[in-house]
């Protein structure tokens, strides 16, 4: 009888160890708007689906509803997605600021507002693609970090070369505009 509860204590201590009976990690529901997945350029559906290719890493469960779609998140998951975001913005940073050492960015920690020094010289293609990646990307990591669907961002695009405001715009509310006549108006005395 001593031998099998010895045994029986030894397994059951194995098991322990070796991670079985652990419980599963927590997982939380954010949801994910309409709003951001129409900013964004998307739609719930295709949004999902790309969400569940990103694999159990980034994932577990991603299902549309009738306001968006909602993600089934671990802690990890949830930091991994944000570090995944910001990875993204640093490669998009790199090379918008590779036109120019007088572009710079001023990193916001809370996601709220996105802050571009550049000059009219930037191409157009790179001008919209780092002004839309940032503000979506911060839209989404906002969302994720706040678990809310309240989210906005607000852009603020300087003249480089004189700090003045160009332009600024709350996404997903305003549309941005920052033509002749705005970058005129940043060099004037």
């Amino acid at each position: 009888m001593k031998k099998r509860t010895l045994m029986a204590v030894f397994f059951l201590l194995l098991m322990m160890v070796g991670g079985c009976g652990k419980p599963a990690p927590a997982t939380q529901v954010y949801l994910i708007p309409t709003s951001y997945w129409q900013y964004s350029g998307s739609t719930p559906e295709a949004a999902a689906e790309s969400m569940l290719r990103l694999g159990e890493d980034y994932v577990t469960a991603a299902r549309v509803v009738s306001d968006g779609v909602e993600l089934d998140l671990t802690e990890a998951q949830r930091d991994n997605l944000i570090r995944r975001n910001n990875d993204y913005h640093d490669s998009i940073l790199s090379s918008f600021m590779s036109y120019s050492s007088d572009y710079r960015y001023d990193p916001d920690p809370t996601y709220q507002q996105v802050t571009l020094y550049f000059d009219e010289k930037l191409p157009p293609a790179v001008n919209i693609k780092t002004v839309f990646m940032l503000t979506a990307g911060y839209g989404m990591n906002y969302i994720l970090q706040n678990n809310t669907t309240d989210w906005n961002v607000e852009l603020r695009i300087y003249n480089c070369h004189t700090g003045k405001l160009v332009c600024s715009f709350n996404a997903p509310s305003e549309e941005a505009s920052c033509g002749p006549e705005e970058w005129e108006a940043s060099y004037a005395e």
